[in-house]
């Protein structure tokens, strides 16, 4: 049985009277959003909550931790508030590939039970927590090592960043082509009237202050309160629901046609050769789908940072960074046979974006595409693709999903090609041990951390090709502040103990 979507609706801040959305608490702005995409979603099918319960028989949500909501009983509670009874309930929590995860988790109930009819919805309300300095170290507290990134005054954006120079160093990416592909998504933002960047036109000064390495804040993704709802079943179970009088009889809808994911290790430190999990979860899908890559017209690809979208669409597709970054600059890439369009709503680095959900700004972009968004974005094709792609990104590369959705039947599914496992790093440096620099970044915002910006982080590999994180210093033992003058992949560090810390000393 083939799994289909018949629509998709969103929510965002600004659809509500601002002067009574601010006095909400977050739970209630939570609400707010999850039962108002819920009820657009079934307004937009010609149904309500009510009429639609009984055919009703998953709910797929995703952990808003933003609110400490976070397992499965809060999934059950949210069903039933929402009049849903009864519904077996699933739980995602895959960072920002989530939305993929939970779409992945409907494919796979659907395709096992015809007579599934699943909602998969889900909200956040980031801000309420993320805004605050204190917040801020709670956000580090979640994402580094507590012993191997944190002390080292590693940041997620530091962590990104120093994934991004290696990338730029091992490839030729520049500095200049994250800037483009930057203002071409930006471009497309300000046109767009449900976009966070709508009318906000990009100065050079905001692409010339960095944050991180390359990062300026342009080339990080924007946070907002965002809600989602879509509705998954199968052919069958629509056409039972047009026969009842549930749904319009003019529904339409496109196939889900495969979904993939994969998962590395939590932190960067952990990733052995800072590999990405990216090309396993797409092969996965594609694999699923039956669908060849060069037969996708159309992609949605997740872009925290600008370097991440290059990174992401060169593994998906099996293209080279650069000459992926080539072609973004125009909003391109390559499925392997010729160049196709993506991300018309901007990406989220310009849409709406709640952190757990920031995939769902793809699901609104593509869902555009077929006519399937209550609220869809302004830019489109000039006709739907036949197969279009949803990529999602999660952690600090840590975990990827992929989905695939298709106007026809998806084909006979096949092997999924053999590809080289995720290996993971154990940090264990000794004093005395000498190490050559993989990659290193200049910190220069890291707000309520302990070490006060600018500093570097650095990653030196070890001969038997063990990772480990430092800060960097002279001979002298002074902390070296600069990456100016240093090699990646020559220059050479020793480790010592200094500060009561393992840090990397520069040799030579």
């Amino acid at each position: 049985m083939d799994p289909i979507l018949l629509g998709v609706a969103d929510t965002i801040e600004s659809e509500f009277d601002s002067e009574v959305y601010k006095t909400l608490s977050p739970l209630e702005k939570y609400h707010s959003l999850l039962f108002r995409s819920v009820d657009k979603l079934f307004g937009f099918l010609g149904t309500d909550r009510s009429k639609i319960a009984p055919y009703l028989t998953d709910f797929v949500s995703i952990e808003a931790q933003s609110l400490g909501r976070e397992g499965y009983g809060f999934t059950v509670k949210d069903s039933n508030d929402m009049g849903f009874g009864g519904l077996a309930c699933h739980t995602v929590d895959l960072g920002g590939a989530s939305v993929g995860g939970a779409i992945a988790e409907a494919h796979t109930i659907v395709k096992a039970n015809p007579y599934a009819v699943v909602l998969v919805a889900a909200a956040d309300v980031p801000k309420s927590v993320f805004k605050q300095v204190s917040d801020l170290k709670r956000l580090t507290a979640t994402v580094c090592h507590k012993d191997w990134e944190m002390p080292y005054g590693a940041t997620l954006i530091g962590l990104y960043s120093l994934l991004c120079e290696r990338m730029m160093f091992d490839t030729g990416v520049t500095s200049e082509d994250l800037e483009e592909i930057t203002k071409h998504f930006r471009t497309l933002a300000e046109t767009n009237p449900r976009a966070f960047q709508f009318q906000k036109p990009l100065t050079e000064k905001q692409l010339k202050k960095p944050l991180s390495g390359v990062y300026s804040t342009p080339m990080i993704a924007i946070v907002t309160d965002h809600g989602v709802a879509t509705l998954i079943t199968s052919e069958f179970m629509k056409q039972k629901l047009i026969e009842n009088k549930i749904i319009k009889k003019d529904s339409e809808h496109i196939y889900l046609a495969g979904s993939g994911h994969s998962a590395h290790a939590e932190y960067f430190i952990q990733k052995k050769d800072l590999k990405s999990p990216a090309a396993l979860a797409c092969e996965r899908a594609v694999a699923s789908s039956g669908f060849n890559r060069s037969e996708i017209e159309y992609a949605w690809i997740y872009d925290c940072f600008t370097g991440m979208i290059i990174h992401e669409a060169g593994l998906y597709f099996g293209v080279s960074p650069k000459e992926t970054a080539t072609a973004l600059r125009r909003g391109k890439i390559s499925n392997g046979t010729k160049e196709i369009p993506i991300n018309l709503g901007g990406g989220i680095l310009n849409y709406q974006a709640a952190m757990a959900l920031s995939g769902a700004t793809g699901l609104i972009d593509i869902a555009s595409q077929y006519g399937l968004a209550v609220d869809p974005i302004p830019e489109k094709l000039g006709t739907p693709p036949n197969v279009s792609l949803l990529g999602g990104n999660g952690g600090i590369d840590s975990i990827n999903s992929v989905v695939l959705f298709s106007k026809e039947k998806p084909k006979p599914s096949r092997e999924p090609f053999t590809l080289k496992p995720l290996e993971v790093n154990v940090p264990s440096p000794k004093l005395g041990e000498k190490a050559t620099i993989l990659t290193v970044s200049t910190i220069y915002f890291n707000p309520g951390g302990e070490k006060k910006p600018p500093y570097l982080i650095v990653c030196s590999t070890k001969e038997n090709g063990e990772m480990v994180l430092t800060n960097l210093y002279g001979k002298d033992g002074t902390e070296i502040l600069s990456k100016e003058g240093l090699e990646l992949g020559k220059s050479k560090v020793e480790f010592q103990e200094i500060g009561g810390k393992i840090q990397a000393v520069l040799l030579g």
